[in-house]
């Protein structure tokens, strides 16, 4: 003879959470404060994009970078975000990365 088999509890579920909204980033108050030669840190802070973790300042750099390639700014144009340094340097370090990760 089998033994009867237990029936089991179902898991309750926890109350559902509205997803936020997705807060849209300042492109504008960035290139601003870019111009005026704030550091990441600082131009984080500013515009409150400061994580948690051992990289408190990833988000803001990704976005930076996306920013040299190219944004839309206020008016609609397709703006590209200087960079600080000269274009020998930043085909140097891109040609590093590019060694690095190969």
């Amino acid at each position: 003879m089998k033994k009867p088999s237990k029936t089991r509890k179902k898991a309750t579920r926890p109350a559902k959470r509205k997803t936020p909204k997705r807060r849209l980033f300042p492109y504008e108050k960035v290139a601003d404060l870019w111009a005026q030669e704030k550091t990441i840190p600082e131009i984080a802070k500013a515009i409150g994009r400061v994580g948690n973790g051992d990289d408190p300042y990833h988000a803001l750099r990704v976005a930076l970078t996306k920013m040299h390639k190219g944004y839309t700014n206020a008016k609609g144009n397709l703006v590209k975000l200087s960079h600080r340094v000269s274009q020998k340097t930043v085909k140097l370090a891109t040609k590093a990365g590019k060694r690095a990760s190969a």
